[in-house]
């Protein structure tokens, strides 16, 4: 065929696209923070880029929502406003769920062991005082729940939304003044992963997602989402068992 070369897969990533991941990875990091202006020069430098690459990955970042340009004052890190993140969070609330669902009816010794070690090292980390440490394996074993589900799209599209989410968590750490209740909150996700049925698990993720969301944003959670949290009030009574110690 004429057109096979469209078919071959190119051997290095294209410049631009290399130079967006570093550039999405500071902001998740908090390198650059909500509403800081990037200087366009001074981040070249910084990536060892010139300005051409860096501003078709700017232009991608900002169809991603990550950036923002206005006429006049430059690019800036988005600012992600509240009424925005409560989206978010039923859309993270849903996914995690279904993650939790399908972690649960797969579950292996080997996963029970990767989920439980990492909480112990949130748990150790957050009662240390090292507050950027827990934050960061906080989010791994988010991202990792996802990971296991062993549904691509599923952690396409949570992906999709996790640094946007991860971006206002670090507007608003509120979080870190009740880490007692983060940890129980976190016991009973693990215990959901290893010892609760596929319902369960589903249940108390979404339970426990929206209401410490909204408990965060100080809001409350609107009528037509009390489905997604009905009946997960047992399942917080009943659960956990063995992350319990």
């Amino acid at each position: 065929m004429a057109d096979d070369a469209r078919w071959i897969v190119p051997p290095r990533r294209a410049l631009p696209e290399i130079v967006a991941d570093r550039v999405v990875e500071a902001i998740r990091t908090g390198d650059l923070k909500p509403g800081e202006r990037i200087v366009e020069a001074t981040l070249a430098k910084r990536l060892g880029v010139s300005r051409g690459p860096l501003r078709e990955a700017l232009k991608v970042l900002e169809a991603n929502h990550l950036v923002e340009s206005h006429r006049g004052h430059g690019t800036r890190v988005v600012h992600i406003p509240p009424d925005e993140v409560l989206q978010m969070l039923v859309v993270r609330a849903v996914l995690e769920g279904l993650a939790a669902r399908l972690v649960a009816a797969r579950r292996t010794p080997a996963m029970v062991k990767t989920l439980t070690d990492l909480h112990h090292r949130i748990t150790t980390a957050a009662r240390a005082g090292r507050s950027q440490e827990w934050r960061d394996l906080d989010w791994q074993f988010h991202e990792l729940i996802c990971q296991l589900s062993g549904n691509d799209f599923l952690l396409r599209a949570w992906t999709s939304i996790s640094t946007l989410v991860k971006l206002f968590l670090r507007e608003h750490p509120g979080f870190e003044g009740k880490i007692t209740a983060v940890l129980d909150n976190h016991a009973r996700l693990l215990a959901a992963l290893c010892e609760g049925t596929p319902d369960e698990a589903d249940a108390i993720f979404r339970s426990v997602l929206l209401r410490s969301g909204h408990a965060r944003l100080q809001t409350e959670i609107p009528p037509a989402l009390a489905g997604l949290i009905d009946g997960s009030a047992e399942v917080l009574r009943i659960l956990p068992r063995r992350a319990r110690s």
